[in-house]
Order: C-alpha cells, then sequence, then structure tokens
C-alpha cells in the first residue's frame, strides 16, 4: 500500500465521521516534510459554507506551517470544487490525489472538473492530479449514500 493509499483511506475516514455528524461526506489530507492535516467537511454543523474539509485542511496545515504550501500534496476523496482548488493554488499546492471524480447522483455542474480549471487559469502544466487511488472503493462509498 502506497502512503497516497494510507492517506485516502484517511480521506474517506474523515468523510465518514462528516457523514455521521450531519454533514456532507467528505474528507481531506495535506501531508508534506512538515507533518500531515487531516480533516472533515463540516458545513451543516458550522453552518459556514467555506467549510469546505479542502479548505478546512488548508486553514489547519496554514496555522501549523505558514501560508506557503507548497512543498505539500492535498489528499482527497472526492473532486474539489473551484472554491477550494482556488484555495489550493492560492496556497502554493501543486499536487493533488483524488479518489473519485462523481458517481451517479454527485456529478459536478457543467462537466466540471479540476483540469478545466487550470486549463482555465493557464495552470495546468504546474499541477500534478493523481486520480483514481482507491477509487473503486470511494466509489462504492459515495454510490452507496445515493442509493
Amino acid at each position: 500500500m502506497t502512503n497516497h493509499e494510507e492517506h485516502v483511506r484517511q480521506a474517506l475516514e474523515q468523510a465518514r465521521i462528516a457523514e455521521a455528524a450531519g454533514d456532507h461526506p467528505y474528507g481531506s489530507v495535506i501531508t508534506g516534510p512538515r507533518g500531515t492535516v487531516v480533516v472533515r467537511n463540516s458545513v451543516e454543523s458550522t453552518q459556514d459554507v467555506t467549510a469546505h474539509a479542502e479548505l478546512a485542511a488548508v486553514r489547519a496545515a496554514n496555522a501549523q506551517w505558514g501560508l506557503d504550501l507548497s512543498d505539500s500534496t492535498l489528499i482527497t476523496s472526492f473532486e474539489p470544487c473551484a472554491m477550494c482548488a482556488g484555495a489550493l493554488l492560492n496556497a502554493g499546492i501543486r499536487h493533488f490525489v483524488i479518489a473519485v471524480q462523481s458517481v451517479p447522483g454527485i456529478e459536478a455542474p457543467g462537466g466540471y472538473s479540476v483540469e478545466k480549471l487550470l486549463d482555465l487559469v493557464g495552470l495546468r502544466d504546474e499541477v500534478t492530479i493523481e486520480r483514481g487511488v482507491l477509487g473503486e472503493e470511494a466509489a462504492a462509498y459515495y454510490t452507496a449514500l445515493n442509493a
């Protein structure tokens, strides 16, 4: 098992914790040479529309390591939205690991993807995206939520 697989498992566990708390079921990890931050989505429980897992991870990593996260990797259970992807880019993160992009019932509007956003802002060549790490496990989890 790779480190990314372990981190995706942590993100999925955070998604399950978020779901159990009544929040949207998403989890994220930021990892790098300064450590690892593991967080969950808390939009509903905090009544904060910006409390997505990826933004919470950036906030926690900034608090611990400072504003420059360029030596870090984001690992997330599901495709980051445009708001989160923008924040990740502003934080300097250039390596994303995304377990699953969509499942029936949870699709991005307009065929959105992080790659399309990167094309729009001219950063496609500066960001590495790994997709599908434990993708089947993540897809099964999200598909079951919509069954």
